[in-house]
């Protein structure tokens, strides 16, 4: 009887335990949920490495003041972003970063977007070992970021008893992406060129009007850019349009031929541009008679704001090529809008840097006259192909633009009447025209990273160009596989995946939970037959 008594006893306990073992051990994934995240920008230039090196996210999410951030994922807002922290967490080695980004950007402070810009910067100076992923913030993402930025927190508990309860009553989320190490693709940087020349001679001087094509920012998949260099693209296919009217109107004919280059590259040291000129001034083709006849280069990089600024390697002397087609905007100025202030700002080539400051740059040391005509003060001011480039000023993108037209066309028709202008009232910049370029550039892909010969912007810009210019051709650089001057990666967009579990932490609190529970029952069921025997004794002395 003490037997069955016993081996019953001890069924009973073991099917308590696996049940109580069951039940709290049900999957700790309570609930998934799915984004999409953008990777920070990789890429390689002349050997050195730039910007985010891994896409590893395995992570348990902290919020961004927690106290140990080390193999985590920090989950922060745009908001909380600085670059104290940013250079914090990365040498802390944080896991990964997830920032969270508005959708609608133009609530954006001033002042935020500084910040940005100072955190955007900083960062793409160098590579860093950290992953660093951008999503939007959609309302799923933004309730997970303030359950882990609100909830209890053992980082912070006051008391090791008030962790220990932190850890049995909070929820956390395990940030994860499924992916493999980040790869080298198939590199290529592209230029668009046009001509257009002038009739009834055999040669001719020419201007070249350049601008780069693609958009830069942080992560490639968010990059818009739309005043650098949308603003300039938009003013060169207009310039192409009305420069093609002069050219075709009746007993007119200038005396300059025109070269029209679009290219991409331009973050990456303008190395598009750099490598086509290159090229041409070593081949025997007709767009290199040319450029040995240029007198001038026209970059344009960042016009559709306020500030109109002539970069040039030093201040024009009289008599040169810079100093007529400076004169040749400013007396433009004087006819069209007189409140414009025309600023001249001379910087020499630093040609121990082998980085370009400004695009005109790459010609001035061919010995080419060149200048760039810029919104921007300075090239490093800050917010110069950011992120958050997403506004341009319409109505001084079209005021730019006709004085920059006009100042062209003083100079190619040499026109020394400074009372009338050569673009009258049927010559006049398209502002709907100018708007639609721009709109259509920022919310089209272009980054270079990711652009191929079909991409949308490509094609579009090649048509365009193609509708006022003659023998319009695009030119494909690709990165050398033996020693590349220039590299892209792949695993730039990817879906990150949050898992609701317990925190990491709960596991050895289970665990030790799971053993005393199993020891007390081992040591319960071994005492009952010792009790069972001694009230059997206890009942038989009664009994006698």
């Amino acid at each position: 009887m003490l037997e069955t008594l016993n081996d019953f006893t001890r069924s009973l306990g073991s099917m308590w335990g696996i049940v109580s073992i069951l039940v709290v051990c049900a999957p700790a994934a309570l609930a998934v949920h799915e984004f999409t995240a953008y990777r920070m920008n990789q890429y390689t230039l002349s050997g050195s490495d730039y910007g985010c090196k891994s896409n590893m996210v395995n992570f348990e999410a902290r919020a961004v003041n927690a106290n140990i951030v080390t193999r985590r994922c920090v989950l922060m807002s745009m908001g909380e972003i600085s670059v104290d922290r940013m250079k914090e967490l990365i040498e802390n080695k944080a896991g990964s970063i997830l920032i969270a980004i508005p959708e609608d950007t133009s609530s954006l402070t001033k002042d935020e977007i500084d910040n940005w810009n100072e955190v955007e910067e900083v960062l793409m100076e160098q590579a860093i070992d950290t992953s660093v992923y951008f999503t939007y913030q959609k309302p799923e993402l933004m309730s997970i970021y303030h359950e882990v930025r609100t909830g209890l927190n053992s980082d912070h508990a006051a008391t090791a008893a008030a962790a220990l309860g932190n850890v049995f009553h909070s929820n956390g989320y395990q940030i994860v992406t499924y992916g493999t190490t980040p790869a080298p693709v198939k590199s290529s940087l592209y230029t668009i060129q046009g001509k257009m020349l002038s009739q009834g001679r055999e040669t001719n001087p020419s201007i070249a009007i350049v601008a780069h094509f693609d958009s830069y920012g942080i992560a490639p998949h968010l990059a818009k850019s739309a005043n650098g260099n949308g603003s300039g693209v938009a003013a060169l296919l207009e310039i192409s349009r009305l420069l093609s009217k002069l050219y075709s109107k009746s007993g007119n004919t200038p005396k300059y031929d025109v070269l029209f280059l679009l290219s991409s590259g331009g973050k990456l040291n303008y190395l598009a541009s750099k490598t086509w000129l290159e090229k041409k001034l070593s081949s025997d083709s007709l767009e290199t008679v040319l450029l040995n006849e240029v007198e001038f280069v026209l970059c344009l990089d960042g016009i559709g704001n306020d500030g109109f600024n002539v970069h040039v390697s030093k201040q024009p002397k009289e008599g040169t090529a810079a100093y007529k087609m400076l004169m040749a905007i400013e007396e433009a100025v004087a006819l069209i809008n007189p409140n414009i202030s025309v600023n001249t700002v001379p910087k020499k080539v630093n040609l121990g840097n082998p980085l370009f400051a400004w695009h005109h740059e790459i010609f001035t040391v061919k010995r080419l006259s060149a200048a760039t005509i810029s919104n921007y003060l300075s090239y490093n001011s800050l917010g110069r192909l950011n992120t958050f480039d997403n506004k341009v000023d319409v109505d001084k993108l079209y005021t730019h633009t006709h004085l920059i037209a006009e100042g062209i066309a003083r100079y190619i028709s040499d026109l020394s009447d400074k009372s009338v202008t050569i673009l009258d009232d049927y010559l006049v910049p398209n502002k709907q025209l100018l708007a639609r370029t721009v709109e259509f550039l920022a919310k089209t892909q272009r980054s270079a990273t990711l652009l191929q010969r079909d991409s949308p912007v490509m094609l579009n810009l090649e048509q365009t160009l193609s509708k006022y210019a003659s023998e319009v051709i695009v030119s494909e650089l690709k990165a050398s596989k033996r020693d590349p001057e220039f590299q892209f990666y792949d695993q730039t967009e990817t879906k990150l995946f949050a898992y609701n579990v317990k925190p990491a932490v709960f596991d050895l609190f289970l665990a030790i939970a799971v053993i005393a529970y199993l020891g007390t029952i081992y040591l319960c069921v071994g005492s009952i037959p010792h009790g069972m025997t001694y009230l059997y004794q206890m009942k038989k002395l009664k009994s006698s």
